[in-house]
């Protein structure tokens, strides 16, 4: 019998958008501001909205290796708002392998001696790969800064979707995120479970590779926008269509504890995860993928985050225009 999943309706107040970026301490600025310069426009998105106020002690503006004017117009501009707002440096980073940019993120901020109860972070997630982004939440989570950290994230104004041009071409390799890897016993099912996007292309090609016992298709509901629904239905048809739709469960497509109860209903009622050895990859969206770490946190080592790394993005059919910015709940 299939157990569906219902999203559970939190406070609101875990989800709050943003007008004005201020302070978490009045009139203190933040130990830690962290941002990623991107092809897309909404890697400004929350630097437009600092206040006149607002301050940071250290900041650290991430950009990837490969070359795109886009990015480096967008980076000047990034580098124009943030230069009145504290100190700040640029960290470069593989945009295959994000490892070692984290390690040297990690030291930098461990030498500033900051603890959880006295110290305020705050992290732009907005354009930072997922990969990235897990490995940067377990960093601070490491360090002992969960307790300090809050996390914006802006929307686009929308996708440029085709169903025959895709968002990212080819599949250069599927593996375990580091740190986020499960001893399994080899005699347990394999269980893959995937937080569909707009990417079918690599939804499909995880399934194909992994070649699962047993697979779970994860749509965002709500989703951004009201006539953005059916559009990852859509654009993972095929894999849908050679599953069934009665594989098909939802989650939240911007709210992480709304993700991480969601997964929690989910592998209580219908999957143990003792049962199976179980895959999950994060190809919806970047607040999903910290609902994921959320759920990963809550059970380390009963599950492995995959990831599968695309040959290149297709920056004509990515994201269009900044759009709403929210700050995400990170604590019940």
């Amino acid at each position: 019998m299939r157990v569906k999943v219902e999203v559970n309706m939190m406070d609101a107040t875990k989800l709050t958008k943003i007008e004005t970026i201020e302070c978490q301490r009045r009139g203190v600025p933040d130990d830690v501001f962290v941002c990623c310069a991107s092809f897309e426009d909404r890697c400004l998105g929350s630097l437009r909205l600092f206040s006149d106020s607002y301050r940071f002690r250290q900041g650290y503006l991430i950009m990837y290796d490969h070359p795109s004017q886009k990015r480096q117009r967008n980076l000047e501009e990034m580098k124009r708002m943030l230069d009145p707002r504290g100190r700040y440096e640029m960290l470069e980073s593989s945009h295959d392998s994000p490892v070692p940019s984290i390690a040297r993120l990690a030291e930098k901020i461990a030498s500033l001696n900051l603890d959880a109860e006295n110290s305020k972070l705050s992290v732009d997630i907005t354009t930072l790969t997922k990969r990235h982004l897990l490995l940067l939440l377990r960093t601070i989570d490491d360090l002992g800064l969960w307790q300090a950290l809050r996390l914006f994230y802006t929307e686009p104004k929308d996708y440029v979707t085709d169903l025959y041009v895709p968002m990212s071409l080819g599949i250069k390799g599927i593996a375990a995120v580091p740190g986020f890897s499960s001893a399994q016993l080899l005699n347990k099912p394999i269980l893959l479970a995937i937080f569909l996007g707009y990417e079918g292309d690599r939804a499909m090609a995880l399934f194909q590779n992994l070649d699962p016992n047993e697979t779970i298709l994860i749509v965002p509901r709500p989703t951004y926008h009201a006539e953005w629904e059916g559009r990852t239905e859509e654009m993972n048809r095929s894999l849908i269509s050679l599953l069934g739709e009665e594989y098909i469960e939802y989650a939240h497509s911007r709210s992480p504890l709304e993700v991480a109860f969601a997964l929690d209903t989910l592998f209580k009622k219908k999957y143990h995860l003792a049962d199976w050895n179980c895959l999950i990859s994060p190809l919806g969206t970047k607040p999903q993928a910290v609902g994921l770490y959320l759920f990963w946190r809550a059970h380390r080592g009963e599950f492995s985050i995959i990831y599968a790394q695309p040959l290149l993005h297709n920056e004509r059919y990515y994201s269009t225009g900044v759009g709403t910015t929210w700050q995400l709940g990170l604590r019940d």
